[in-house]
């Protein structure tokens, strides 16, 4: 009997949505709109499952919500509206959207709580320490900088309070331990390893409902709130059900994108709990672990004035051209610096003189050949997407940079190839002059291995080809 083989799973993390969307998330969606696009080439559409998402419950967004005088669902349902305007705005691909408001992912919740009673690894106790509203998490003492948070840079408040604790044993340790390999880049694992063999074993669940209303309660315990992250966790699992399918049929996730600053809870916390429902053999298979995007140098901050977002990119580089620069320009897996000038060097150097000036090039050249038409028709109609892709990724691409890099040569060495060959000069060239141009501009491969990028361009490229008729791609920028 044949097997079936299982749909391709990818999540982000789900975007928190005290503030608005900025550059770090939109560069998350785009990668993992990358990943699902080659993966649908590879795999089939129907064999991809691609879950974005917010989460919408939490300290900030109470708090949020009070300074911008509305009801928490009220905030939560006008900022959730932009994220989803965001995926549509950059020709996000995915298959769902989850919000964490969602009644029957609270339900989803409260369930699984139950089941991590009923495994006896959720305890009630005292508990005294230092909490950052900004992480939505208690730190330990070497997350801390003279009482500030290593992350946010802002004093902790010390806090002593019953809550609900989540208990991780050596069994369940050991497992984690198993799993870190699956974390990318390499050098986050240590990071995990490190954490683990601290004495890391319990972590805060729930707050009381006193100091934080906004979430989920802990069933059968009305006087506490769940701790936002098991609460946004559990998304990964719920998103599939609400989508319709079975877990069974989709998890484990193939790649979690997720920042660094959510590492330690994807991959201690997030493990444990998989581990005590039932999933100890079916760990996320990959989990990709980007860094931050610094602008000019400096952390982007509303006090600094310097916050990027998307739709500015989208005004001045257009979807498919922002989309290309991310992942072409910044440091996926560290953190980045984004400079306006080095986008608009590699905008011009790249796409709009590089790529368009290319297609522009070949095409018009085609066009004054007696039977290109036919030839170049008949060489769209043989290629397929997959086996031009398989060349550039085993599985899935996982070095976005070193892809657009290789893209980039192709083009180059097209380029110097048409300029040394010159085949304006070609006064009636044979079949096989014309097909050497087509294969050697490489424009076939290059839209294809470019379309997860490019998902609007692309295929113009291949239509110009189709007509022999050259439209301008990216029009230069003029300073």
């Amino acid at each position: 009997m044949k097997v079936m083989e299982k749909t391709k799973y990818i999540t982000t993390s789900i975007a928190y949505i005290n503030a608005e969307p900025h550059i770090g998330f939109l560069l998350e969606l785009v990668s993992a709109d990358v990943l699902a696009r080659y993966a649908r080439f590879i795999y089939g559409d129907d064999k991809v499952f691609f879950l974005t998402g917010t989460d919408e419950h939490g300290l900030k967004i109470q708090k949020a919500a009070i300074d911008a005088k509305l009801e928490p669902q009220k905030f939560a349902d006008q900022t959730a509206a932009k994220y989803q305007k965001l995926c549509r705005d950059f020709n996000i691909s995915n298959d769902s959207f989850i919000r964490t408001t969602d009644p029957r992912h609270v339900k989803f919740v409260q369930e699984k709580w139950q089941k991590l009673k009923e495994a006896g690894v959720l305890e009630k106790r005292s508990y005294e320490g230092d909490y950052c509203v900004g992480c939505e998490a208690f730190k330990t003492e070497r997350e801390l900088e003279d009482g500030k948070c290593l992350i946010h840079n802002q004093v902790v408040e010390h806090i002593k309070e019953e809550n609900w604790f989540l208990l991780i044993n050596k069994e369940t340790k050991d497992k984690i331990r198993a799993w870190l390999p699956a974390i990318y880049p390499a050098g986050r694992q240590s990071e995990i390893a490190n954490i683990i063999e601290g004495n890391f074993d319990e972590v805060s669940v729930s707050r009381p409902k006193d100091k934080l209303s906004w979430g989920v309660p802990v069933p059968d315990d009305t006087d506490q709130t769940m701790y936002v992250w098991v609460d946004a966790l559990l998304n990964y699992l719920s998103g599939i059900e609400l989508a319709g399918h079975s877990i069974e049929e989709i998890w484990p996730a193939d790649i979690q994108i997720i920042g660094k600053d959510i590492l330690k809870f994807h991959a201690i916390i997030w493990p444990a709990i998989l581990i005590a429902l039932g999933y100890g053999e079916k760990l996320p298979e990959k989990l990709l672990v980007h860094g931050f995007v610094n602008v000019e140098g400096k952390k982007m901050s509303k006090s600094l004035g310097n916050v990027i977002t998307p739709a500015e990119l989208a005004k001045k580089y257009g979807i498919d051209g922002t989309r290309y620069l991310l992942l072409r320009q910044l440091n996926y897996y560290d953190d980045s610096n984004f400079s306006w000038a080095e986008f608009d060097a590699l905008y011009n150097g790249e796409l709009a003189n590089g790529l368009g000036n290319l297609v522009a090039r070949v095409i018009g050249l085609l066009g004054r050949f007696d039977g290109a038409g036919e030839i170049v028709k008949e060489e769209l109609g043989q290629a397929k997407a997959a086996e031009f892709l398989k060349k550039s990724a085993l599985d899935f691409i996982l070095d976005f940079k070193g892809e657009l890099i290789d893209i980039n040569d192709l083009i180059n060495s097209a380029d110097q190839w048409v300029s040394e060959n010159k085949p304006w000069t070609w006064e009636k060239p044979t079949t096989e002059q014309i097909t050497e141009l087509l294969a050697k501009s490489n424009l076939i491969e290059i839209s294809f291995r470019l379309e997860p990028f490019l998902p609007t361009f692309s295929p113009k490229i291949r239509q110009q080809l189709s007509t022999l008729k050259s439209e301008p791609l990216f029009p230069r920028l003029v300073a």
